[in-house]
């Protein structure tokens, strides 16, 4: 080490941890080198002195000053080496010497050690000068005059890492300043000397867990561009800033592994955006939370749920607007909803790195309308799905020859697993969710497995009595939706799904017609749910359940032959609907009437005359008296009263959760996978002149929203064939049959 001292000057040369050469040269407040009170060499640093003199004694040289090692009362705040920049130093002689010897580096770390060593000292001795000088290191933000730079921050940090143990409680308002310092926006070498900081911290105080926690959780979320643009350092990207961050905390938990659910995932939770905030602070965050579980997969189950929780609340918040808006704000946004994906998805799929800063800079202060604001959450939701997707997919990889895994893997088998937990949790009982289910619809089709996993569930639910009726028949609706819109369903799925649903209403009849004195949904509820899954299913897969000499046959391309035989037990619903149960009062106005058209046309079964019997039937009897009103007594012939005693008594919702999805840039992921209604050769021409009988009800029927598909099959045409569902058709495809759902579920869908 070679050091000269002067009466106003020390300095020291040492190799930085980049491996430069650095001397540095430290003005104690006297006569300068030169004489004149001031350095030869302006330095580049425009700070004041430090407050803190150094010893800087080296073998046999001499004392820095008179007051080294003791803090000066009132000086301004500073660092140890504050000014010691100068790249020369003159010597006794005037020669100019460079010093470069190798442990200068380790004078150097010394001296930032007896900082930070002194200032804890002194603050134990009652003196708080030198300990507020060191917080105020950490609080002084980049841009302020007197904040110290990267690389004396850095060296501070590495002074506090081998003094971690004395960070005790009693430097709680310091460890919090160096927690919350600015880091993120800075140099790679200062981030790793702060991720050890925080390593050794929370190692040696656990209980500062939660403060570090919070803070890089914090980080994942959608911040302000100025964090990472800082004063005289190099611009880092949102992208840099998010892998730190996930480098932090996958450091962090792999240090203290059960901070994952006692102070990690409560993080979490608490920094999801809350609903009201814009599309891309939740897809940031989504995104970045997703990441989490890859490296901390003990989380896995909760965030998905948690997840699948938060999407389902802004779907469920969608479909609750639309029912507000106006009708030409509907039509507007059906419009705007069933617009090709060529109209639209360059629009969703534009990076959004380049849309930041503009989106943090608009004016969430302005004014929106009732529909500008369903599009902005439609859009919002729609991005947050196609997020989903992308994570779920990593983990169900396909075989192509096949379209689907004929073996899961265990992690495929996992995360379905997980996924299944949530579809119980949350899903099933959640009430007209539009758009979330099909995660499930996805996921479910991946295997062979899954599929007889999720339909064997869901009909054990659907006719479990110890189930409530609610659940039971939200099941029904979910077994009957996707059968029928399932592709992967191959013709023996269909038929053992359809089979259990019919040897349960068999079985039933025989048990419980003797109880029965009319239609009463309070207490044949279940039975009806499970006639009006049988009877959509039947309306779609018709095909895969009749068996003809060539079972193969069946594609449609030519009118079927009437009569045919079905699978065993498929002939209960003749003796359903002419049963005491009478379903066909109490089913889905629009599934009975397609049921009847196209059971009618395949010979299974004639329902006409009953339906024209239950709408001539005055609205009364022992069922009316079991929901609280005296139906005698209301024999009103007028439109209004009729449909709402109707509705008092006919109380099996209209549902069916697979109904066409809308949402147009993660309308991709299910494309492939979904069937749309086609029409049955032959039928349209013959019910032509019984559709226009039917005008008023088909009308209703599209409101009704349960099978538009089926309402389709009217007469309407909106439904295209099913080679659409690989190109870009596949909007109006789904455009077409998205009128099933009455209560504007669709976020716009199309009414024919």
């Amino acid at each position: 080490m070679s050091v000269r001292v002067y009466p106003a000057i020390s300095m020291v040369s040492f190799t930085t941890s980049e491996g430069g050469v650095q001397t540095l040269e430290r003005v104690h407040g006297g006569a300068s080198a030169n004489g004149a009170g001031g350095l030869n060499d302006e330095p580049p640093s425009s700070r004041p002195p430090s407050s803190m003199d150094i010893d800087m004694a080296s073998g046999g040289g001499g004392s820095s000053s008179a007051t080294s090692n003791t803090v000066k009362r009132g000086a301004p705040l500073g660092s140890p080496i504050e000014h010691l920049i100068s790249k020369r130093a003159k010597t006794d002689d005037g020669l100019l010497s460079t010093m470069t010897t190798v442990g200068d580096a380790q004078l150097a770390s010394k001296m930032f050690k007896k900082f930070v060593n002194t200032a804890l000292d002194e603050r134990a001795a009652g003196n708080t000068r030198p300990y507020q000088e060191l917080r105020r290191k950490f609080i002084a933000h980049p841009a302020e005059d007197d904040a110290p730079s990267s690389l004396e921050l850095r060296q501070t940090m590495s002074a506090l890492t081998h003094s971690v143990s004395r960070l005790g409680k009693g430097c709680l308002l310091l460890v919090s300043d160096i927690v919350n310092t600015t880091w993120a926006g800075r140099d790679n070498l200062f981030f790793k000397a702060y991720l050890r900081l925080l390593g050794n911290l929370v190692s040696a105080h656990s209980n500062y867990m939660p403060m570090v926690t919070k803070m890089l959780v914090k980080h994942l979320a959608l911040r302000s561009s100025r964090m990472c643009n800082l004063p005289n350092h190099k611009p880092v990207t949102r992208a840099t800033v998010y892998n730190r961050t996930h480098e932090a905390l996958q450091y962090i938990m792999e240090l203290v592994p059960t901070a994952a659910h006692s102070t990690f995932l409560p993080a979490l939770i608490a920094e999801f955006p809350n609903k009201s905030e814009s599309r891309l602070a939740h897809t940031t965050f989504l995104a970045n939370l997703l990441h989490v579980v890859e490296y901390t997969p003990a989380l896995r189950s909760k965030v998905l749920a948690m997840v699948i929780e938060r999407v389902i609340k802004i779907d469920i918040e969608v479909q609750a607007d639309i029912e507000d808006l106006e009708v030409e704000d509907n039509e507007l946004l059906s419009q705007e909803m069933h617009k090709t994906d060529d109209d639209g998805e360059d629009d969703s799929s534009e990076a959004e790195d380049d849309d930041e800063d503009e989106d943090e800079d608009e004016d969430d202060d302005a004014p929106m309308t009732p529909l500008q604001r369903i599009k902005e959450t439609v859009d919002k939701l729609d991005s947050m799905m196609d997020i989903l997707f992308t994570f779920i997919a990593r983990y169900f990889p396909s075989d192509h020859s096949q379209g689907f895994i004929l073996e899961p893997s265990a992690e495929s088998t996992f995360i379905f697993d997980h996924l299944l937990e949530s579809f119980h949790k949350t899903i099933l009982p959640t009430y007209q969710s539009r758009h979330t289910q099909f995660i499930m619809f996805w996921a479910v089709q991946r295997s062979p497995k899954f599929i007889d996993i999720f339909l064997g569930e869901l009909i054990g639910c659907a006719i479990d009595n110890n189930k409530s009726q609610v659940l039971r028949q939200a099941a029904a609706a979910y077994v009957a939706s996707f059968v029928a819109r399932a592709r992967m369903m191959d013709k023996t799925n269909v038929r053992a799904a359809v089979s259990y649903l019919c040897s349960f209403l068999d079985t039933f009849i025989a048990r419980r017609e003797g109880d029965c004195t009319g239609p009463d949904i309070g207490r044949f509820g279940s039975f009806y749910a499970v006639f009006q899954a049988v009877m959509y299913i039947f309306c779609y897969r018709w095909r895969d359940l009749r068996v003809d000499e060539d079972d193969e046959d069946g594609n449609g391309d030519c009118a079927p032959e009437k009569g045919g035989r079905w699978i065993p037990g498929l002939l209960v619903v003749q003796r359903a609907v002419v049963s005491r149960f009478n379903p066909l009062k109490v089913c889905s106005d629009t599934v009975v009437e397609q049921f009847a058209r196209v059971a009618q046309f395949l010979n299974l079964a004639y329902c006409f005359a009953i339906i024209e019997a239950n709408n001539r039937s005055q609205l009364g009897g022992r069922n009316a008296a079991s929901n609280g009103a005296d139906h005698h007594q209301h024999t009103s012939s007028h439109p209004a009263d009729r449909a709402r005693l109707h509705t008092e008594r006919t109380a099996l919702e209209t549902y069916f959760p697979f109904d066409p999805y809308l949402l147009r840039k993660s309308k991709r992921w299910v494309r492939g996978l979904y069937n749309q209604w086609e029409r049955i050769p032959g039928m349209e021409e013959e019910s032509e002149d019984e559709s226009d009988d039917d005008e008023d009800d088909s009308g209703s029927d599209d409101d009704s929203g349960s099978g538009s598909d089926e309402e389709d099959d009217s007469g309407s045409g909106s439904d295209d064939d099913d080679d659409d569902d690989d190109g870009s058709g596949s909007g109006s495809e789904e455009d077409g049959s998205g009128d099933e759902e009455e209560d504007g579920d669709g976020a716009g869908e199309e009414l024919r």
